[in-house]
């Protein structure tokens, strides 16, 4: 008979005894990467809220399906002739696309394409189709109208068309997705997470993937949504299983795990002050999961440390209730205390620049017909977009008081305006050190606290 694993060499449900903490609330599972050794384990197999851990599960699906170079797609269509002269088009313009990372950057490249074939006007609408959004808004209607807004090309009305008309000028590929997977997990945008899952076949396809194809026990793994909103179920054990099926199918394709997961205190986004000012500081990936309501609450860590004698290490936290803060510093006191007896390895200095998240310059328009440098418009997209990955909270949180759910409906008209302010501001600062002082919009300011609460929507 083959002998017995052995017993994991750390008590965490002694560590949070001695600090005053229910044991039965939390779930941990620690291990080697190569599977030979658990460190810690405690409640691994029973099944807890995920929350926003579950977009692990969402990033291994799709790469799986698409591959990390998939593009999203948005056609652009024009119905109507171009009048030379007026560089106007004199009918209505047509966007259709299923990109959910489709923002600013992308309508100024629209917009770019559109200039370089002679149109700086449509004389009458902007319609975009039912699956098209914009800066993450799941109305399709509010998507075509904050899209003409930031395109300033003077058409009479925007709304919704069932289908195209008229000629296709141009397509705009999106970022690679393992850019905007990066993007979705440093930032926990739900938006993005659901929607590229119902590319693929939504909850419930997930949830067939990971019994089927990861061989998780059907009884412990139960979706409601992709992102992680409402009440889903997996284990401690599961999810360090989808942590290391997702590190080996990146490693398939000749990347590493950072570049689809954020390092922990080294880049934006929900991770950016966690393990700060710890040994392992940077030397860490991982995902948070935070719910505030729903299931009473929940505060969850999870991804792969790095050490230099040991190799990595695979780690999942999970605590229920809604004392967030508090779950957060036991979370990452457990890690450095657990992992204290090896070196670690980082993946990036501390303090050293962090890194842009899907960079504008990696969108791409084909036929591209454009040229010229970047105009005024793009460097105030550039600051606006370097200011918005810094003032993001590092909060992720799930749910909302229902208070807050007017705002997040609003989130991308208001997310456009600050953007629109911010770019004001940057083209001002630029003229007046040239002598030409120029006024900023500081009205559109004001939707900058509206911008901050809708952007919870995204965490």
């Amino acid at each position: 008979a083959s002998a017995a694993p052995p017993a994991p060499i750390y008590d965490a449900a002694a560590w949070y005894g001695a600090r005053g903490e229910a044991p039965e609330v939390h779930g941990v599972y620690v291990q080697s990467f190569d599977g030979r050794r658990v460190y810690a384990a405690l409640n691994a197999d029973t099944t807890f809220n995920p929350a926003s851990l579950l977009k692990l599960a969402t990033s291994l699906a799709a790469l799986r399906r698409f591959g990390p170079d998939h593009r999203f797609t948005t056609r652009v269509f024009a119905e109507g002739a171009v009048d030379p002269r007026g560089k106007r088009l004199d009918g209505s313009l047509y966007l259709d696309g299923n990109d959910p990372s489709f923002g600013d950057f992308a309508a100024n490249v629209v917009r770019r394409e559109l200039k370089a074939r002679g149109v700086e006007r449509v004389r009458d609408k902007i319609l975009a189709t039912p699956g098209f959004s914009f800066n993450y808004s799941e109305s399709p209607e509010a998507s075509a109208k904050h899209t003409a807004d930031a395109m300033k090309l003077g058409q009479k009305e925007t709304g919704v068309a069932g289908q195209v008309a008229g000629s296709q000028l141009f397509v705009v590929h999106s970022n690679p997705l393992r850019e905007v997977l990066l993007y979705m997990n440093a930032h926990s945008n739900n938006f993005v997470a659901d929607q590229l899952c119902g590319q693929f076949g939504g909850p419930a396809e997930l949830q067939r993937f990971l019994v089927t194809e990861l061989s998780l026990p059907a009884e412990q793994v139960y979706l409601e949504t992709c992102s992680g909103l409402e009440v889903n179920r997996m284990t401690p054990r599961g999810l360090a299983a989808v942590i290391r099926a997702l590190a080996d199918e990146v490693n398939r394709h000749g990347m590493k795990i950072e570049d689809v997961m954020p390092v922990a205190s080294c880049d934006w986004g929900t991770l950016r002050r966690r393990l700060e000012g710890t040994r392992y500081q940077c030397a860490a990936v991982g995902k948070t999961g935070t719910l505030t309501t729903t299931d009473g609450g929940a505060s969850n860590l999870a991804g792969i440390a790095f050490t230099e004698d040991a190799g990595p290490f695979i780690y999942v936290v999970l605590s229920k209730g809604n004392r967030i803060s508090e779950h957060k510093q036991s979370t990452d006191a457990l890690l450095t205390e657990l992992l204290a007896v090896h070196r670690p390895a980082p993946l990036a200095a501390p303090g050293q620049t962090r890194r842009q998240l899907m960079p504008s310059d990696h969108l791409r328009a084909d036929p591209q017909l454009y040229t010229g440098a970047p105009d005024a418009d793009d460097g105030g997209d550039k600051v606006a977009a370097s200011r918005d990955e810094e003032e993001k909270e590092s909060d992720d949180i799930e749910d909302e008081p229902a208070g807050r759910k007017a705002g997040r409906k609003a989130e991308g008209k208001t997310a456009r305006a600050s953007r629109d302010a911010k770019a004001e501001t940057a083209k001002g600062k630029a003229a007046s050190a040239k002598g030409k002082a120029a006024p900023t919009k500081n009205a559109r300011g004001k939707a900058e606290p509206a911008r901050k609460t809708a952007a919870r929507r995204r965490r």
